[in-house]
């Protein structure tokens, strides 16, 4: 095992009919870290999404595919409560800042899937903007409603 793998984990690929092509990290010490990465069609912007997948080697769980699919189906909903959020907070360091049309402005990016054995499911969504290239707007979730924003940049 080499020193990356040591720190970081085991990766391995695997294959899943649902997200397609995934790769399993695993970390033997703390099983509960262990997760899969993928990309996949994101119906609602009809463009590839990077995917975070809670999970074990068994791979992901048929909860865990209902709940994506549940999010593309909200993804309008979703818009709705995080917009406000954005604008608040972007708004307080860009002068003037508003959304006029949170789907043509906002492109979400990634999505974290949580292991989704508890209610409310815990879940975060990543956008990037139209008004700023050089930062990521990272949503907390609680099944579709927004709690906590993160910007990056």
């Amino acid at each position: 095992m080499g020193l990356l793998n040591f720190i970081f984990g085991k990766s391995n690929k695997m294959e899943n009919e649902f997200f397609g092509t995934m790769t399993f990290f695993e970390f033997k010490r703390e099983p509960h870290k262990n997760y899969f990465e993928c990309s996949r069609h994101f119906k609602p912007t009809d463009k590839i999404i990077e995917i975070g997948i809670d999970g074990d080697k068994a791979g992901v769980t048929k909860e865990q595919i209902g709940f994506f699919r549940r999010i593309e189906d909200n993804y309008s909903k979703i818009c709705q409560t995080v917009a406000p959020l954005i604008e608040k907070e972007f708004g307080s360091w860009k002068e003037g800042f508003r959304i006029l049309d949170f789907q043509k402005e906002f492109e979400a990016v990634y999505l974290s899937l949580p292991r989704c054995e508890t209610q409310p499911v815990i879940w975060e969504i990543a956008f990037e903007s139209e008004h700023d290239g050089n930062h990521t707007f990272t949503l907390t979730m609680s099944d579709f409603e927004a709690k906590e924003i993160l910007i990056d940049g």
